[in-house]
């Protein structure tokens, strides 16, 4: 897994979230925020969200488990077996984070005003 890529991946995203909420704000203070402006900004707004959501547990588990091996438990069991599983750890937290989006999406589709 190319650490650099997710980390790209995760401040562009995040950038673009930071962005979009700044043109969203000033769009509707000077009232010229149409319901399709407002759509579309809160349709690339999630996506840039999601995008972060998914690139970070890489980031987080390779600096885990960098940090780990620079203080010198990179041969415990436990540490040596998650170097080996990386890849599992990661998928499993994405897993985990789809199970809660599926779980919360009604919820949030009614929140956006959506009928459910």
């Amino acid at each position: 897994m190319a650490v650099r890529g997710w980390g790209i991946a995760a401040g562009a995203s995040f950038a673009l979230t930071v962005a979009l909420s700044i043109v969203g704000s000033v769009l509707e203070a000077r009232g010229i925020a149409a319901p399709a402006v407002k759509t579309t900004i809160t349709a690339a707004a999630i996506a840039a969200f999601v995008v972060m959501a998914v690139s970070i547990p890489p980031l987080a588990v390779r600096f885990f488990l960098a940090g780990q091996v620079a203080i010198g438990n990179g041969e415990a069991s436990v540490i040596a077996f998650m170097l080996r599983h990386e890849a599992s750890i990661v998928r499993g937290f994405w897993v985990l984070m789809a199970a809660g989006v599926a779980i919360a999406l009604p919820h949030i589709l009614r929140d956006l005003g959506w009928k459910v």
